[in-house]
């Protein structure tokens, strides 16, 4: 590593300030549900004309030794500044910047003011700038740095800790301080062995049982992103997406690569969906730390509870999270994926699914956890949601799930049996019908007597000849235009749910004529996911 005398450090830190030979160098922050980046960080950079570019950490020290920091960090600031107006000027997104402080900063000047005025200089709001600070500035007179961290606090900034884990008081500053971030340093665990997992999925737990948001900094690799997606963590930082860069190639980078920026009005939205906590036995419930049997804690075990996220905007489903165990149990509703299952739902009107629709609604409506019992393609489960935040255009869910299949113990079953074979019995017929492929799937019941060749030929042809044969003749077209099979989904979603429902006189066993209740259902999404295409039930009831 380069050598630089401290004394060169001294003596040309304020022409280097003067000429811009120090400039903040800029490193974006991901949210990692979305991929966009909703914050940068800005990082001191000294290119010297002789000595070249030098490291921070041959300068930070020595101007914490000479009393000069101060001057260092207000100047990043100023360049903060610079660039925002000039990504505001080009139409750039804006988002927030973090810019580091050192503890010397408080003990020379008046930070809160000093930042303040030069804030109020550029014309910036407090919102576009957070505070980092390491755990070293905490470690004496608490009740110091506690009121001047509650007064940035009122000033509108949020502050960040630091370097989490690099140090060797991290606890006890998170007990004595309120924080709402906790940067996380990748490289003490730079290994990710599972020693290294069980700490990292242990820190980001603890901070969200406390309420206190994440950031991994120091991410290289797509192993070490995926592990922290998948253990909740909130944000990322680090050479996988970008090294620091100047503020001119910065500003190509956000021009350039595609890489979008996350709205500063939705902030608080990406906060709220940020507390949940992906670890936990009981996710849609508050974060705490549940003790299970035995003494265990969810929060060791890798997604142990089924969870996903569902962000809906308008009648449209986006799943941005789910974990293994929530997979698993989609499979045994036969989706082969999480995808399947959100391409059904945008490819399904609501009122084919109401007793879903109201659930959701409900979730959105009250904010508690909603739980409610389905039934679909032959499988029970139990749904969870929960609305855990909203703005005015969309809403996320957490949504958790519960199946009872081959696993559900006996007794369960037979009550099951018994009563879906008393509940057919009210029906006087049922058939089943798929018009995508213009068939009848079966003729499920019939105390009519029916012949069982209207179950043997195309759908439409079947139709025709059951009016023809067992419909009274003054209602025989008007019960072609109601089973009509390629107007059905239509009209069931122009009349907003997911049933057709007329009286028809059809012929009884004796060759008499009487009224039946005829009605179509759509079954909820029906077994179309397994490739049999929309699934209608056309049931005949007596009228009493």
């Amino acid at each position: 590593m380069l050598h630089i005398d401290e004394q060169f450090i001294v003596d040309n830190f304020d022409s280097a300030l003067a000429s811009g030979a120090i400039r903040a160098y800029y490193q974006p922050v991901i949210r990692t549900l979305t991929e966009k980046i909703c914050s940068v960080e800005a990082l001191a950079r000294w290119q010297d004309p002789v000595m070249g570019l030098l490291s921070p950490f041959l300068f930070i020290n020595v101007l914490e030794k000479y009393r000069l920091i101060h001057k260092l960090d207000l100047y990043i600031l100023e360049n903060i500044c610079v660039t925002y107006n000039e990504m505001k000027e080009k139409g750039l997104p804006l988002h927030p910047f973090s810019i580091n402080l050192s503890r010397l900063d408080f003990d020379e000047i008046d930070m809160l003011k000093a930042i303040s005025d030069i804030l109020r200089k550029y014309n910036v709001p407090s919102k576009a700038i957070h505070i980092e600070i390491t755990e070293s500035v905490m470690l004496d007179n608490t009740a110091y740095f506690r009121r001047i961290f509650d007064s940035f606090h009122d000033a509108g900034f949020a502050i960040f800790m630091d370097d989490f884990g690099s140090g060797y008081s991290s606890l006890n500053v998170l007990k004595d301080y309120s924080f709402d971030v906790l940067k996380i340093d990748m490289r003490f665990l730079s290994d990710i062995g599972s020693r290294s997992k069980k700490i990292l999925a242990s820190v980001v737990n603890m901070a969200k049982a406390i309420g206190i948001h994440t950031l991994a900094e120091g991410v290289e690799t797509k192993e070490q992103k995926t592990f922290l997606r998948n253990i909740g963590c909130e944000m990322l930082q680090g050479y996988y997406y970008a090294k620091p860069m100047d503020g001119n190639l910065y500003v190509e980078y956000l021009t350039e690569t595609g890489f979008k920026v996350e709205d500063p009005d939705e902030h608080h939205y990406w906060n709220e969906v940020g507390q949940i906590n992906f670890l936990s036995p009981d996710p849609l419930n508050e974060n705490d730390f549940v003790e299970a049997e035995n003494g265990d804690y969810g929060f060791i075990r890798e997604n142990s509870a089924p969870i996903a996220l569902i962000e809906q905007t308008g009648n449209t489903v986006e799943m941005l999270y789910h974990n293994q165990a929530y997979e698993a149990n989609l499979q045994k509703l036969g989706f082969p994926s999480a995808d399947a299952m959100v391409k059904a739902i945008n490819e399904t009107e609501a009122a084919y699914y109401p007793n879903m629709d109201e659930q959701i609604k409900s979730s959105i409506i009250t904010g508690n956890v909603i739980k409610e019992d389905h039934f679909l393609n032959g499988v029970y489960f139990t749904y969870f949601t929960k609305c855990i935040a909203q703005t005015d255009k969309k809403v996320m869910l957490a949504a958790s799930i519960q199946t009872y299949g081959s696993d559900v113990d006996m007794s369960s079953n037979e009550m099951f049996d018994t009563y879906s074979r008393a509940l057919i019995d009210t029906y006087d017929h049922i058939t089943l019908m798929d018009p995508s492929h213009n068939r009848v799937t079966a003729r499920v019941y019939s105390k009519q007597g029916y012949s069982p060749d209207y179950s043997n030929m195309p759908l439409d042809e079947s139709l025709r000849r059951f009016a023809n044969a067992e419909v009274i003749e003054e209602e025989k077209e008007a019960f072609l235009a109601f089973t009509d099979p390629p107007t059905l989904r239509d009209r069931m979603a122009s009349k907003g749910r997911r049933f057709l429902q007329q009286t028809f006189s059809v012929k009884c066993p004796d060759g008499s004529f009487k009224p039946k209740d005829t009605r179509i259902t759509k079954l909820y999404l029906g077994v179309e996911i397994n490739g049999t295409g929309e699934l209608f039930m056309l049931t005949m009831q007596s009228i009493t």
